[in-house]
């Protein structure tokens, strides 16, 4: 008996794989693999729990238990449109470790347990002869193919969708599901509620119009970050010779949306930090950082709410998942 590890990322497409593999595949062992960054719209679980229980597929969830705006307090560093390190060490990251080498991150549920028709053992001999990976990966991706496979060798690795064009939403209509809301709200995919730091100018432009509220959430932590990475560039405070009197400040507010005097003054003042830059942002060679660090390209959240007119509605970028794992990080 084989297994057939589909990595379910909550999006329709990876739907479709699911459903083909266990067409194709009835008596083998199908999984259903989701990581999960907590940083998720609510309808994506919705969905992933209605579709394991529709395809009647286990799904094994793992979580590393920390949001993307935590890891990056935690890193200094302000993932973007060119670096979205929270893909892989919230997902690809937690996924190899426990695939290649058996090791499980913080937090491992199962959902449908019942349907497994084989335990899954990274540690076993065999296992990663025995074990096809599947990818929701459609033609349209094709640029994403060479990488993936290079990151998931020796394992078999199948993207089905390449050759085949299936129109996603006639198989979710086989099982009766409602496809995740995102799609309905014009976005192209069903990551991080609309928030992805590897979207673009048109993306967060939607999301400012679909979904204000998320959109203002997101806009508060990328002015939070940007200035506690420009607070923390300050020689003595980056050498370890000062405290850093922000972080708590910084983590409980990304964790909770709690907002300290500090984190307060830090909002009211964004417009004045970003065109002065007087309170922090020296750095190491004690030159001040002339521009904030944002998600997007040319631009913050808080200057394109500003002028939306202005944003480039075609730059709607998005997530590549999997694809640069074993890559390096470039720090800014």
């Amino acid at each position: 008996m084989k297994n057939h590890i589909i990595f379910f990322s909550g999006g329709k497409s990876s739907f479709t794989v699911a459903h083909l593999v266990k067409e194709r595949y009835p008596n083998d062992n199908i999984v259903l693999y989701f990581t999960d960054t907590l940083w998720e719209d609510e309808d994506l679980y919705r969905f992933i729990y209605e579709a394991s229980d529709k395809l009647q597929l286990p799904m094994l969830y793992h979580c590393v238990g920390l949001t993307p705006p935590q890891l990056m307090a935690k890193e200094r560093f302000l993932y973007n449109s060119r670096v979205g390190n929270c893909s892989k060490k919230l997902k690809m990251e937690p996924a190899a470790k426990y695939f290649k080498k058996g090791i499980k991150p913080a937090i491992e549920k199962w959902h449908n347990k019942q349907f497994l028709k084989a335990l899954i053992d990274p540690l076993s001999n065999g296992f990663e002869e025995n074990t096809s990976v599947y990818f929701g990966i459609g033609w349209d991706e094709m640029h994403r193919e060479g990488a993936i496979k290079k990151n998931w060798a020796p394992f078999d690795v199948q993207m089905p969708l390449i050759d085949e064009v299936i129109d996603n939403e006639e198989i979710l209509k086989l099982y009766s599901i409602r496809r995740p809301r995102l799609y309905d709200m014009g976005f192209v995919h069903n990551n991080c509620k609309g928030r992805c730091v590897k979207a673009g100018q048109g993306h967060y432009k939607n999301l400012l119009m679909k979904d204000e509220k998320t959109f203002q959430e997101v806009k508060e932590q990328e002015i939070i970050i940007s200035e506690y990475i420009r607070y923390t560039k300050q020689p003595h405070i980056k050498a370890g010779k000062s405290k850093d009197y922000l972080f708590e400040d910084v983590y409980a507010f990304l964790s909770t949306g709690i907002k300290s005097d500090k984190i307060k003054n830090i909002l009211a003042n964004a417009d004045y930090l970003s065109s002065e830059r007087r309170l922090f942002g020296n750095d190491s060679k004690g030159k001040p950082i002339n521009k904030p660090y944002s998600y997007i390209k040319t631009m913050t959240l808080n200057e394109l709410e500003k002028k939306p007119i202005q944003c480039d509605i075609w730059d709607i970028g998005g997530c590549g998942c999997f694809v640069d794992y074993e890559s390096e990080v470039v720090n800014y």
